[in-house]
């Protein structure tokens, strides 16, 4: 009776090596070609080179013995084969290297180096930061010279987002006030309705709020803020990030400017009209026109090329909102 015995085999690049019990050579190149994926007329070796033809010399060979499974266009020279490939291999990962090397010094000499480097050290930085604590124990630096009521970050980034929106509220207020006398009872009646929505929204707290539902927040619940890039391009080509949550101060800026256009319209307002406050409400106030930018890509200044829309000024007069 012919006893089975345990034998590891393997392909000539050494790729895969698994285990198989065979009671004879012809047992052995069925299993070992189904198991390596291999044709059934391959040729068996040693590691060392030595060929195994027929049945007389399988059977004298000792449980464990590595076999080598050789197709018909392959060689197998025992150490020498294992040499070449890994050979191969160092060649290989040297001229993969030397790839990675040529494309890190064409970024590191690229016009645009010197931004994406300071992005990237800005990145690392923020990283190493304590993005994650939330409570004023847990970030002491953070809180350095916010109000004692401000407990935890979310509670301080929401105060910050609505004195942001009461600011801009307040240049409205101001703006307006200098208007003439023929605008000032639109441009009154459009900011008391400001007001009423902004009171509604609770000043839009929740747009720096990380742990806000993610349809009102501007970041994500990491507290990281995509910039938008200059207010004349789609997207920022720097790819900024900032994170307020990570180090205190950090700055984001808005970019747009809507006040001369609002007084302009309320004083060429046509009869039997009034502003559509709701328009310039969505313009001043939502992220439908709000756009934060990295202090970088803040353009200061007039915004050419890049106006209100005329037919949307206006809408069917309705009663005024009588001032309190």
């Amino acid at each position: 009776m012919v006893i089975a015995k345990a034998y590891k085999i393997q392909d000539v690049r050494g790729k895969k090596r698994t285990g198989v019990v065979a009671r004879s050579l012809a047992d052995l190149r069925q299993k070992g070609a189904s198991k390596l994926a291999v044709p059934k007329n391959c040729r068996v070796c040693l590691e060392d080179g030595t060929d195994v033809e027929d049945d007389d010399y399988f059977k004298l060979l000792p449980p464990q013995t590595v076999l080598v499974f050789v197709r018909p266009d392959e060689t197998w020279e025992g150490p020498v084969t294992v040499l070449k490939h890994a050979t191969e291999k160092i060649f290989r990962a040297h001229s993969q290297r030397d790839k990675i090397i040529e494309r890190v010094q064409d970024l590191i000499h690229s016009p645009e180096s010197h931004e994406m480097l300071c992005v990237l050290v800005e990145l690392v930085n923020q990283l190493d930061s304590n993005i994650e604590a939330e409570e004023r124990s847990e970030d002491k630096s953070w809180f350095d010279g916010l109000s004692p009521a401000c407990n935890t970050k979310v509670d301080a980034m929401r105060s910050t987002a609505k004195a942001r929106i009461r600011k801009y509220f307040s240049n409205a207020k101001e703006s307006f006030e200098k208007a003439s006398k023929k605008a000032q009872p639109l441009l009154m009646n459009a900011l008391k309705n400001f007001e009423v929505e902004l009171k509604k929204h609770q000043y839009f707290g929740d747009y720096f709020a990380r742990s806000a539902r993610k349809d009102l927040r501007l970041c994500c619940d990491r507290g990281w803020f995509d910039c938008k890039g200059p207010y004349n391009e789609k997207a920022c080509s720097k790819h900024h990030k900032i994170n307020p949550y990570a180090i205190g101060k950090k700055n984001i800026e808005k970019s747009r400017q809507i006040f001369p256009t609002m007084i302009s319209a309320a004083e060429n307002c046509p009869k039997g009209s009034q502003l559509n406050w709701v328009y310039f409400f969505e313009l001043l106030f939502t992220h439908k026109n709000l756009k934060l930018v990295h202090v970088v890509c803040h353009v200061k200044g007039e915004h050419k090329g890049f106006e209100c829309q005329a037919k949307s000024y206006y809408k069917k007069q309705e009663r005024l909102l009588e001032n309190s």
